[in-house]
């Protein structure tokens, strides 16, 4: 084997082997955590005992990702909030009731509806992919919710008397238009919403790791490797040792037996 296909015990996290010609090459007790050998010809490659999956900077990416799309999903649920409350409290009891005070405790729920959302959300994608850090995404929900309440009561009051303006302004226009328009628009923002719950959820536990798409594998060896969200979709796999490799999480092709 040349020098240059020895990879064997070494750190290799995140780095790129894409397309490359890598037949024979000697990977075994390496750290292949992060990298892409998509479209790479790993014929008799040699992966015994690699520990492959999701590096560091890739978790790290997928929790900031899910932190923000947290965030996103928190604000639509919060504005779903504001105009269903403010629309109803005005279709029931009438304009006449919306002062200083109605606005402030519609904006106290709002905040809480978004703090709650955003700590339901953003906590919920760590558990369901059963990855570390579950403290540390409690003590970011919490903090983030104290900083909503905090900094948001009047970014919250000025959403709700600019919903309940904008109501008063369609009931002087049409009351029955504006009913419809209601029944229109806020089940478009819940079920948009629980679309971005799912996305926020799912998106640690459908990072992928270590890419071996359109790989070809054939009489490659993962002899007691550890595989973890690794991504073997569309790889040649013919011959390959996996026994007795640890798989979990792995996207593979649909013919695939170990």
């Amino acid at each position: 084997m040349s020098q240059s296909l020895n990879f064997a015990n070494q750190d290799l996290r995140d780095r790129s082997f894409k397309g490359k010609n890598l037949v024979g090459a000697d990977f075994s007790g390496a750290d292949i955590r992060g990298c892409n050998f998509c479209r790479s010809q790993l014929k008799s490659a040699n992966f015994a005992n690699v520990r492959a999956g999701k590096s560091k900077r890739q978790k790290a990416i997928a929790s900031f990702t899910s932190f923000v799309m947290a965030l996103i999903f928190a604000g639509t649920v919060m504005i779903a909030t504001i105009l269903l409350v403010t629309f109803t409290i005005s279709f029931i009891f009438g304009m006449a009731i919306v002062n200083r005070d109605m606005i402030y405790w519609v904006a106290i729920v709002a905040i809480v509806s978004f703090a709650v959302s955003f700590a339901v959300a953003f906590t919920s994608s760590f558990l369901v992919a059963s990855v570390r850090g579950n403290f540390a995404a409690i003590t970011i929900s919490l903090t983030t919710a104290f900083l909503a309440g905090f900094f948001g009561s009047a970014l919250a009051k000025i959403l709700v008397a600019g919903a309940f303006n904008a109501i008063a302004g369609s009931f002087r226009f049409n009351s029955f238009a504006a009913l419809i328009t209601f029944l229109a628009i806020e089940p478009l923002q819940i079920f948009g919403s629980l679309y971005l719950f799912r996305l926020v959820i799912n998106t640690n536990r459908t990072t992928t790791g270590t890419k071996f798409q359109y790989a070809d594998l054939t009489k490659a060896s993962f002899f007691n490797a550890t595989l973890v969200n690794c991504d073997f979709s569309n790889a040649i796999m013919r011959d390959v040792t996996w026994q007795p490799a640890q798989i979990s999480r792995c996207k593979l092709p649909p013919n695939f037996a170990p």
